[in-house]
């Protein structure tokens, strides 16, 4: 259902995971002092002046993200979108989306969440009329998701993904199932003596396969700074290489050894900078670049 929301907007996922967590930065003489993210301004490149897009947050007393606020600059801001969230303590019982509509910001969507046993179980999507457009459930056993299901309701498409853990409650197997054609059907995920997953492997209906990912770590380290893929005759195709910072950040991922995907740039645990580049084969170029803003609470 995220997915589905998200196509209104084009802001990366770490940026929604950024305006829902704090932040705690401290030095030798001070108390730690504790941040909320608070706005990301888009830019076409780090040399750029004016932002081409930003995102504001509002919080409630309690922390919880109330507002999410959609500005295009040319040059001034411009609201275009925005997000309410409301809560039952910190559960998020609802979004209601506002898009502009011939010159004037109305309730788009909105989605009401579900929980039990203090999960979240079912997601609906329905339009600005009520009208129900889309499901999303949601079912757990000994506390691990075991299956997630979405349903648009008119014309009936489907995405179902099914989840296995061994004893040790680590994933081991993902099903796919959907009304549109997908690319794998079955993945699993293998993990080394320091329960670190060291192969993701990718098979068809008919569990023939499709392609290998392994993943490599230095030392103990939980973070994997090798990603090799491999496809059905165990020829590598691609090789993503990550590099942390001492905090364990990670920085940037590169690519067959040249151009980057991204890089990042941290202030402790604040991400301040984060430049995404083109696809290698169209060069290494800029393709844009988010720059992030906190308020101390």
């Amino acid at each position: 259902m995220s997915n589905h929301i998200l196509k209104y907007a084009k802001y990366p996922a770490i940026v929604l995971m950024l305006a829902g967590s704090f932040f705690s930065c401290k030095d030798e003489n001070h108390e730690p002092e504790k941040f909320r993210l608070s706005k990301v301004l888009y830019y076409a490149k780090t040399t750029t002046v004016n932002p081409t897009d930003g995102v504001e947050y509002a919080y409630d007393e309690e922390g919880n993200m109330v507002r999410e606020s959609f500005y295009k600059y040319s040059p001034n801001a411009e609201l275009f979108m925005y997000r309410e969230f409301e809560y039952v303590g910190s559960q998020k019982t609802k979004m209601s989306i506002f898009r502009e509509d011939q010159g004037t910001i109305k309730l788009s969507w909105y989605v009401d969440y579900s929980y039990a046993n203090n999960r979240l179980v079912k997601e609906e999507l329905r339009e600005a009329d009520d009208w129900l457009s889309s499901t999303t459930d949601y079912e757990y056993q000994d506390g691990n998701l075991i299956r997630e299901y979405y349903l648009e309701v008119y014309y009936g498409d489907f995405d179902e993904a099914k989840y296995t853990y061994d004893h040790q409650n680590r994933l081991v197997q993902v099903e796919k199932n959907s009304s549109e054609k997908i690319d794998y059907k079955y993945t699993t995920h293998l993990y080394d003596n320091e329960d670190r997953e060291k192969t993701i492997t990718y098979y068809d209906a008919n569990w023939d396969l499709l392609r290998t990912v392994e993943k490599s770590y230095n030392g103990r380290s939980q973070l994997p700074v090798k990603e090799l893929h491999y496809d059905n005759n165990g020829i590598q195709t691609a090789q993503y290489q990550h590099f942390y910072d001492k905090l364990g950040h990670l920085v940037e991922t590169r690519l067959n050894g040249n151009c980057p995907l991204f890089k990042r740039k941290y202030n402790g645990d604040l991400l301040m900078e984060e430049i995404v580049y083109t696809k290698p084969e169209r060069g290494c170029v800029e393709d844009e670049t988010m720059r992030y803003e906190y308020q101390k609470y």
